[in-house]
């Protein structure tokens, strides 16, 4: 069980996009959509609740955040921060994580490379691979409102299979 300093975050990279005239625009393909809910069924099955869902302003994120919610029967809607976007700064992401405080049970629902950028960050260290579409990664913390934290790697989802892996 979690205590009172620890947060429970969950990383969502979005789900497979179609094409369209600007990056931004991209929408979830329908096999996204189906990874997502794959995912999202996984989260459930494991007792995941969130205090809140953050989500980048693209398209994609912001239809994965929808399938997510819609899934966990989250109360809450979808926040959307620009500070999630693909070549953000990881750095702006654990401000963030900090403006969130006190919650203790947060996912955020964003792109590469900004998701294994902060994960590594977090984690002390390059994450050594990036989050593929429509994995989820587990990583508790403690300490994050002090600005020194300790973060462990929990789990990840897979999309394709739709099944909880440990840490490797």
């Amino acid at each position: 069980m979690a205590d009172a300093a620890t947060l429970t975050l969950t990383l969502i990279r979005h789900g497979t996009a179609g094409e369209a005239g600007r990056d931004e625009d991209r929408a979830l393909t329908p096999g996204g959509r189906q990874e997502i809910a794959r995912v999202a069924r996984t989260l459930l099955r494991t007792g995941s609740r969130f205090d809140v869902v953050v989500s980048s302003p693209l398209v994609r994120a912001v239809q994965t955040a929808e399938i997510v919610i819609s899934c966990l029967q989250h109360a809450g809607r979808v926040v959307v921060d620009p500070r999630l976007v693909p070549e953000a700064s990881p750095l702006a992401v654990v401000e963030l994580l900090r403006e969130l405080a006190p919650l203790r049970r947060v996912a955020l629902v964003a792109h590469e490379p900004i998701l294994s950028g902060l994960a590594g960050l977090l984690l002390g260290g390059s994450l050594g691979r990036g989050l593929v579409k429509g994995e989820a990664m587990r990583i508790r913390i403690r300490g994050v409102e002090g600005g020194g934290s300790h973060a462990q790697w929990r789990w990840s989802i897979d999309p394709v299979a739709g099944k909880r892996r440990p840490h490797p």
